[in-house]
């Protein structure tokens, strides 16, 4: 996908973050809820395993804000959260 975050349109990312509230220590970690993407008939759930990046240095949300103006656009990029969660290739 070209990016190992989640990327999608500065309203949206802004909304997620502020209501996910991660804090930069990861005191709250153990509290986040799942997200969830609607695709179709699909919910796609993140767990916070998988929507935040946890270091040394602390955590944060693995979101970033794109904003591709129409036609092409509003869109999202899901990036490597989802593809290490729902994509698996067999050799």
């Amino acid at each position: 996908t070209g990016t190992s975050l989640m990327a999608g349109p500065t309203d949206i990312v802004n909304d997620l973050t502020h209501k996910l509230a991660v804090a930069s220590n990861c005191s709250n970690f153990d509290k986040l809820p799942d997200l969830g993407f609607v695709l179709g008939d699909h919910v796609l759930t993140l767990k916070p395993d998988d929507y935040v990046d946890k270091s040394e240095d602390g955590c944060s949300v693995a979101l970033m804000t794109l904003d591709i103006p129409p036609p092409k656009g509003p869109l999202f990029i899901f990036g490597d959260p989802f593809l290490r969660k729902y994509y698996t290739v067999y050799d």
